[in-house]
């Protein structure tokens, strides 16, 4: 594999993980925070996403774990070859070719 190639590989992972950020910052706009007691905290959630979720001792802590957690689970989805991941925000994720 020559320099050429592995740059070009490594421009479109960039390119892909940039869109996976956006896609997840767009993402916890559409989160829910419901308070919880045991243990005292709160959970978020995003309607229609099946599997990602997040606690934290506060509000904000688990909006910042969720925004993780987005990341993490859409990025294991494309790699699996997964094309089901609703958009949000107009931001599509599909797998690389």
């Amino acid at each position: 594999m020559s320099q050429t190639d592995i740059g070009s590989i490594a421009a479109k992972e960039e390119a892909l993980q940039k869109l996976v950020d956006q896609w997840a910052e767009a993402a916890v706009t559409f989160a829910a925070v419901e308070a919880i007691q045991d243990p005292d905290g709160f959970v978020a959630t995003i309607s229609g996403l099946v599997g990602p979720w997040a606690f934290g001792e506060s509000k904000e802590q688990a909006l910042v774990e969720l925004d993780s957690v987005l990341r993490d689970w859409a990025a294991i989805k494309l790699a699996d070859g997964d094309d089901d991941i609703p958009p949000m925000k107009g931001i599509h994720l599909t797998p690389p070719q």
